[in-house]
């Protein structure tokens, strides 16, 4: 879809949550095939 980021809202609410850790959940089980996070290399570990 081309965007760059994941608007989920607030974290205030369970289902929003749910969305971003799906979210994590989808990128963990792709890995390299995963769209690459546009400002991943401001976030290393």
């Amino acid at each position: 879809w081309g965007v760059g980021q994941l608007k989920v809202g607030s974290f205030s609410r369970s289902e929003r949550m749910a969305k971003w850790n799906e979210g994590l959940r989808i990128e963990e089980v792709l890995g390299a095939k995963a769209l690459p996070f546009p400002a991943r290399k401001l976030f290393k570990r």
